[in-house]
C-alpha cells in the first residue's frame, strides 16, 4: 500500500496527463459514436431492406417454380390415357380401377407438395382418389370438393382454390388447409365428364417457399386476383378476403407487375413487396415489419446514445478541470529535469517541446524494435483485409482501400480477378489431418500460388475456409489463356510437392474494388461445378452460360425408369438407368443438378420403402441423413456409385424378404389343400385368393420351393387320402372318389390307376 501511495505521489503529473488524454479521447469517441451510430443505423436499415427484398423475391421465384412446374406436370397428366379412361369409361373392372388408382398414387408421391389427387366421374357419380379406393358420390369423404363442382363459376374465377377442410378417409382423420386446382372442361357451368382435382398441402407449400424465413418481422402470402388468401405464413388467414385492406387494394389496382409500398399498419411502419404472376393469376406479397425488424437495433442505438451523452457531460467537465491542472506541473517538471536518456539532445533543446522530444526519442527506438515483432501480426492483418475485400463485408471503397494500404497492399492497376482452389477429397483429408495440419497445407498452397503468379501478375492468396484457397490476381482485362496456364501450373506443382490434387475455378473480371466480391461469388459458383467435371478440373468463369435445363418430363421419366428397374429387382438395368440419369443432368446448372438429385433421392428412398416389408433395420430410409450424405460427395461419379449402392441394398433386402414370405405362402397353400381336398372345386385358380398372388406367379413360387407343380400336389394329396380310405374303410370306390374331390367316377378310376398303377378295387385287394 505504501509503495502504491509513493508511486502516485511521484508520478502525479503522468497520471494527470493520462487522465487528460483519456477524457479528451472519450470526448472524441463520444462524438464519433453518435455520428457512427446514426450512420450505421441507416446503413443497417438499408441493408436489411435489400436483404428482405431479395429474400422475398427468392421466395417468389421458389413459389413460381414449384407451382408452375406442379401445375404443368398435372396438366400433362390430365391428358394421359388412364385419366381419360376415368372420365369416359362406361364400365370399370378391377384392372382399370387399379391402373387409375396407381396413376393417381404415382402423381401424388412424385411431389411432396401434393396432399391428394381426385378423379371425379360425374356421369357415373364416382370418385377415384389417391388416398382411398373408388367411392360413389354419396360415400366420398371430401364432400366440399363435390359441392364446388356443382357450380364451376368459383373454379373459373381462380386457378387455385384455397379451402379449409376436415374429413376421415380409411379411419385416418385430416383437418387442415388445402389449395385445390381443378382440371376440367365445362358446359353451362357444369363439369361435363368430371374433373381431376389436385389438392396441394398449403403448409408444405409455405414451408418449401419460405424455407424457415417466416418470423414476426417478415410475413409472406399468396393472393388471387380477387384478394383472397391462397397461402399465408399465418395459417389462420387462409382463405381470408383481404380485398378491403387499403394496401391490398392498392396492389390489386396497380398495373405494375412488381413494386414496393410503405404504409402504416396498426400504428407500425411496414414495407410491402409484391410480384404478380400473370401465368397463374396470383400475387406474391411480402410484409416486413420495420419496427419489429429493427427493434433490437433501435434499443442498442438508444442505449449507446444515452451512455454517450452521459459520458460527454462528465468528460466535458473533467476535461476543463484537468486542462487547468496540467500546464503548471509540466513547467515545474521541465525546470527540474536533471538528466535525460540523451544528454546531448537536452543541451541543444531550445524549447520545452524539444526538451520533452529528446526524452522520448529513446522510447521511439524501442518502438522500432517492437514493430519487428508486430510484423507477424501484419501478415495476419493482410489476410483478413483480403478476406474482407473479396467476400464483400464492406460498403465504403475508400475505407476498404485504406485498410488494404494499412495491411501493406497497394494496387497499381484497376483490374482484378478472383480464382478459387478446392482441395479434392477434403472430407478424407479432414479425417486424416488435424485442423492445424490442414491450415498448414492450405498455407503451403497459397505460397505456391503467390510464387508462381508473381512473374506474370501481382498475386495475393489466403485460406478461404473449409477446403478452399482464394487467389486474387491484379491484372488487366483479357489474358485468359495465360491465367488458365498459370492455374494449371499451380495444380501441377501442388500435386507434385504436396501430394494433393486441387480443382480450380475462375471468377469474372472485376474492373474495380466494388466488383471484387462479385468476382469472388462467380468463382465460388464456378467451383461448385467440380461436381460435374470431377477432380483436378479447371472451370472457366462462363460455365453458367453453357448449362442446359433438363425438361421436367424427361427427368420424371428417367426417375420412373430407375424406380421400375428397382421394383423389377434387376441391378443391371437399375445401374444403366442411373447412368443415363446422371449423364443427362450433367448438362444442367448446379442448382438444378442438386434439385434433380434430391428428387431422385426421394424417388429411390420411397421405392426402397415400398419394396421392403417387415424389418427395415438393414435399409437406410431416413431422408434427412441421406440428404446430408448426398451433399458430402464431391463428384457425380461418387454420387452415382452411392445411388447404385442404395438401389442394390433395397433390391437385395426385397429379395430376401420375398423369399421368406413365399415360404409362408406355400405353407398356407399346403394347409388349405389338406383341409379342402374333398372340395371338387379346389383348383389352382381357386387358390389365388388364398395366396394373394397371380396364378402364374403362384405356380412359379410353389414349384420353386416344393419342386413339384401345384396341380401335382393337389392330385397327390387326394390320391394318398383315397388310398388311406380304401385300406381303412368299406366304402365303395366311387364314394371314396367323391370324398376326395372327384365328382366323376370314371375320371377317378382312370386317374387313380395312372397314379398308382392299379384300379381302386385292385389296390384294396392287393395293397
Amino acid at each position: 500500500m505504501h509503495t502504491v501511495k509513493m508511486f502516485l505521489l511521484k508520478k502525479n503529473l503522468l497520471i494527470r496527463i493520462i487522465l487528460s488524454y483519456l477524457f479528451v479521447g472519450l470526448l472524441v469517441i463520444g462524438v464519433l459514436t453518435i455520428v457512427i451510430t446514426s450512420k450505421v443505423s441507416e446503413n443497417l436499415k438499408e441493408e436489411l431492406t435489400i436483404s428482405t427484398d431479395r429474400a422475398i423475391e427468392q421466395s417468389y421465384n421458389t413459389a413460381n417454380i414449384l407451382i408452375n412446374s406442379t401445375y404443368q406436370h398435372f396438366a400433362n397428366a390430365y391428358a394421359s390415357p388412364d385419366i381419360q379412361a376415368g372420365f369416359y369409361g362406361n364400365e370399370f373392372d378391377t384392372a382399370m380401377m387399379g391402373r387409375i388408382g396407381a396413376k393417381l398414387t404415382d402423381l401424388t408421391v412424385t411431389n411432396p407438395m401434393v396432399h391428394s389427387v381426385y378423379l371425379v366421374n360425374t356421369r357415373h357419380k364416382l370418385v377415384f382418389s389417391s388416398l382411398t379406393t373408388v367411392r360413389p358420390f354419396s360415400e366420398f369423404y371430401d364432400q366440399q370438393i363435390l359441392q364446388l363442382l356443382e357450380n364451376t363459376q368459383t373454379l373459373r374465377d381462380s386457378i387455385f382454390i384455397p379451402r379449409h377442410t376436415s374429413f376421415v378417409h380409411d379411419t385416418k382423420p385430416f383437418d387442415g388447409n388445402l389449395i385445390s386446382v381443378a382440371y376440367l372442361s365445362t358446359r353451362e357451368d357444369k363439369a361435363t365428364n368430371g374433373a381431376m382435382i389436385l389438392n396441394l398441402d398449403q403448409q408444405v407449400l409455405q414451408n418449401m417457399m419460405m424455407n424457415g424465413a417466416g418470423s414476426k418481422s417478415f410475413q409472406s402470402m399468396i393472393l388471387n386476383r380477387q384478394g383472397v388468401v391462397i397461402s399465408h405464413t399465418d395459417n389462420k388467414k387462409m382463405d381470408a378476403d383481404l380485398s378491403n385492406v387499403e394496401v391490398i387494394k392498392t396492389i390489386l389496382r396497380s398495373d405494375s407487375p412488381r413494386g414496393t409500398i410503405e404504409a402504416e399498419q396498426d400504428g407500425k411502419s411496414h414495407r410491402f413487396f409484391y410480384i404478380k404472376s400473370d401465368s397463374l393469376g396470383w400475387i406474391f406479397v411480402g410484409d416486413v415489419n420495420y419496427e419489429t425488424l429493427l427493434s433490437k437495433v433501435n434499443v442498442i442505438k438508444r442505449y449507446i446514445l444515452t451512455v454517450t451523452a452521459v459520458m460527454l457531460a462528465i468528460v466535458s467537465m473533467s476535461g476543463f478541470f484537468f486542462t487547468r491542472m496540467i500546464y503548471g506541473p509540466i513547467q515545474r517538471l521541465i525546470k527540474n529535469i536533471s538528466k535525460t536518456p540523451d544528454q546531448e539532445e537536452v543541451g541543444r533543446a531550445v524549447s520545452e517541446y524539444d526538451l520533452l522530444s529528446g526524452a522520448f526519442r529513446y522510447l521511439e527506438r524501442k518502438v522500432q524494435d517492437l514493430q519487428i515483432s508486430v510484423a507477424g501480426y501484419q501478415y495476419t492483418e493482410k489476410r483478413e483485409a483480403l478476406r474482407q475485400l473479396t467476400t464483400g463485408g464492406w460498403s465504403s471503397e475508400s475505407e476498404m482501400a485504406g485498410r488494404l494500404s494499412q495491411a501493406g497492399i497497394e494496387f497499381q492497376t484497376s483490374g482484378f480477378q478472383v480464382c478459387m482452389l478446392r482441395l479434392d477429397s477434403y472430407e478424407e483429408l479432414a479425417g486424416e489431418y488435424s485442423p492445424n495440419d490442414l491450415a498448414l497445407l492450405k498455407y503451403a498452397v497459397t505460397n505456391i500460388a503467390e510464387e508462381l503468379g508473381a512473374p506474370g501478375f501481382r498475386t495475393f492468396s489466403y485460406d478461404g475456409g473449409e477446403g478452399r484457397v482464394v487467389i486474387l490476381f491484379l491484372k488487366p482485362e483479357g489474358m485468359e489463356p495465360e491465367l488458365h496456364h498459370l492455374l494449371r501450373e499451380i495444380q501441377a506443382n501442388t500435386e507434385r510437392y504436396l501430394k494433393l490434387s486441387v480443382s480450380a475455378a475462375v471468377g469474372q473480371y472485376a474492373s474495380g474494388l466494388q466488383q471484387v466480391p462479385l468476382s469472388w461469388q462467380s468463382a465460388y459458383n464456378a467451383s461448385r461445378y467440380r461436381l460435374a467435371f470431377g477432380r483436378r478440373c479447371l472451370i472457366p468463369d462462363d460455365i453458367e452460360e453453357s448449362r442446359e435445363p433438363v425438361q421436367d418430363q424427361l427427368s420424371s421419366t428417367m426417375e420412373k425408369q430407375v424406380a421400375d428397374s428397382m421394383k423389377l429387382g434387376d441391378p443391371v438395368k437399375t445401374n444403366l438407368a442411373l447412368k443415363d440419369y446422371f449423364h443427362t443432368i450433367r448438362r444442367a446448372s448446379f442448382d438444378e443438378m442438386m434439385l434433380l438429385l434430391n428428387q431422385l433421392l426421394f424417388t429411390v428412398n420411397r421405392t426402397a420403402k415400398s419394396m421392403a416389408s417387415g424389418d427395415l433395420s438393414g435399409l437406410s430410409t431416413d431422408i434427412g441423413s441421406l440428404g446430408q450424405q448426398l451433399y458430402k460427395w464431391e463428384t457425380m461419379d461418387q454420387m452415382e456409385e452411392w445411388f447404385a449402392g442404395l438401389c442394390e441394398t433395397a433390391i437385395s433386402m426385397r429379395d430376401k424378404q420375398s423369399s421368406q414370405k413365399n415360404v409362408m405362402i406355400v405353407d398356407k397353400l399346403k394347409n388349405y389343400i389338406h383341409d379342402h381336398y374333398a372340395d371338387p372345386n379346389l383348383t389352382v385358380e381357386a387358390l389365388v385368393e388364398v395366396a394373394g398372388l397371380s396364378v402364374n406367379y403362384m405356380r412359379k413360387v410353389f414349384k420353386d420351393i416344393t419342386g413339384i407343380s401345384l396341380n401335382q400336389y393337389i392330385s397327390d394329396n387326394r390320391f394318398e387320402k383315397a388310398k388311406e380310405l380304401l385300406l381303412t374303410t368299406d366304402l365303395p370306390a366311387n364314394k371314396i372318389g367323391e370324398l376326395v374331390g372327384f365328382d366323376n367316377t370314371k375320371y377317378f378310376y382312370i386317374s387313380f390307376k395312372k397314379y398308382n398303377g392299379k384300379t381302386p378295387d385292385h389296390f384294396r385287394k392287393t395293397p
